[in-house]
């Protein structure tokens, strides 16, 4: 078996590596076998030089021996994936020269593709790197011993494709290792056209058992890209097989081919617990409110933030739509657990966790005078009230307790401003003892 990744083959105009991996299983089938299903690992996404989701694909190549299921579609037929594949020998390098024909005729004229081909896959801790950091020369070199490669333009999409390749779907015992997304692929004559899939149809799939991400509060589609790309919608879901039996629901266009990925998405596996030394980084971190919510001129929303390390400052963006809601109800003392990309000092929140809340008070109004009844005024600073009309002087009320506006639980933004590794605020609780896997093995 061999090991296939390949990364950096778009651009911000169109393009997308899920269908050059989706050429490269076309134009393969005849001779090589699928061995599990395709992979689509999401890197940091706050590197500087990604494109859209900074995604690199993964995929296994061999004599496929055991069960299998379909995982896709195209126009001459179903595509299956194999759950294992005898020792076989295979050239490496021979796949090699046959991966680059189908990224050269494919990729972006201003990407930076590389291809990986190798009969071993790099440690895990590579993919930890990438998908929190970013992957220094030495430990791509290191990667890359022992594999057929090549990159182009430059190729920078080198470290994706290892990265990729490292990613193992099961390890470290989190509730949500994995998800999965079924990605439909418009006919080439229709790309950079607009997608003409109703916000009726989408409503109907997001009603489909274990989906998740389909569309905003407000109905409107969340999964349709607004790009050039080949991509007609994204279904993505907990399970693979209610993904397959219920994309028939979107219309009215219909996808020309299909294909399942297995994928890094939803599992919050790019956030750090502490602060990284420089910005562009992601993390969660535990702590209190430290000052009221302040309202910056376009909608902006921030506020200061304690933790162990030390005071930051929190910020919720216009794009986050009624998120910035939650964080106008915070107050200072408030525990929280929030979660985000750092940028010179300042958290851009993805989503938080209300842990507990400190005690809210009001002012009660102003007292009645017990001499003539009469409504008091305040008379400065600690000084209590005082009567107006006969002089009366009363001492200021108790503040009374409000109940607080928010509960206990996660809150996050939209799914349209959520980016692919955040896991959804409703997913937080969900446990990895209810899903069932593709094959009965998924490990490496």
């Amino acid at each position: 078996m061999l090991h296939v990744g390949i990364d950096d083959t778009d651009s911000l105009d169109g393009g997308c590596t899920t269908w050059v991996a989706l050429r490269v299983i076309e134009e393969l089938q005849p001779d090589f076998d699928l061995i599990g299903p395709p992979r689509l690992v999401r890197l940091n996404p706050d590197v500087l030089w990604k494109t859209r989701g900074n995604g690199a694909v993964a995929l296994a190549f061999g004599r496929g021996a055991g069960e299998q299921i379909q995982v896709g579609e195209l126009p001459g037929g179903p595509v299956f994936a194999h759950a294992e594949a005898p020792p076989t020998a295979l050239d490496a390098e021979a796949l090699l020269e046959r991966v680059l024909a189908i990224v050269r005729a494919e990729a972006r004229p201003s990407a930076q593709p590389g291809v990986i081909v190798s009969e071993a896959r790099p440690p895990e801790g590579l993919y930890w790197q990438g998908v929190r950091g970013i992957v220094r020369d030495t430990q791509l070199r290191e990667a890359l011993e022992g594999s057929a490669h090549a990159g182009l333009n430059g190729g920078r999409g080198l470290a994706g494709a290892a990265c990729a390749l490292a990613w193992s779907p099961r390890s470290g015992g989190v509730a949500l290792r994995y998800t999965w997304e079924l990605l439909g692929y418009r006919e080439r004559d229709r790309w950079g056209t607009p997608r003409k899939i109703s916000a009726e149809s989408v409503t109907a799939v997001a009603a489909v058992e274990k989906t998740f991400g389909c569309r905003d509060p407000d109905g409107s589609p969340a999964m349709v890209p607004h790009s050039p790309c080949p991509v007609l919608w994204g279904l993505r879901g907990l399970e693979p097989a209610p993904l397959t039996a219920g994309f028939a629901a979107l219309g009215p266009e219909q996808p020309e081919r299909w294909l399942l990925w297995q994928t890094n998405q939803a599992t919050d596996d790019h956030y750090a617990t502490t602060l990284p030394a420089e910005g562009g980084a992601s993390v969660r971190l535990t702590g209190a409110v430290a000052g009221p919510p302040r309202s910056h001129r376009g909608g902006h929303r921030f506020f200061r933030f304690a933790h162990e390390g030390g005071e930051l400052e929190c910020a919720a963006f216009e794009p986050s739509g009624d998120f910035r809601h939650v964080v106008d109800q915070l107050a200072p003392g408030d525990e929280l657990e929030v979660c985000g990309s750092v940028k010179a000092g300042v958290l851009k929140l993805e989503k938080l966790r209300v842990i507990a809340l400190a005690p809210r008070q009001r002012k009660p109004p102003n007292p009645a005078c017990p001499e003539c009844g009469a409504r008091t005024h305040s008379a400065g600073r600690d000084a209590g009230y005082r009567c107006r009309p006969c002089g009366t002087r009363v001492p200021a009320p108790t503040p009374e307790p409000v109940a607080p506006a928010l509960a206990p639980g996660w809150y996050d933004p939209p799914t349209s401003a959520r980016r692919h590794l955040v896991r959804p605020a409703r997913l937080m609780e969900t446990a990895s003892s209810s899903r069932r896997p593709i094959f009965k093995t998924e490990e490496r």
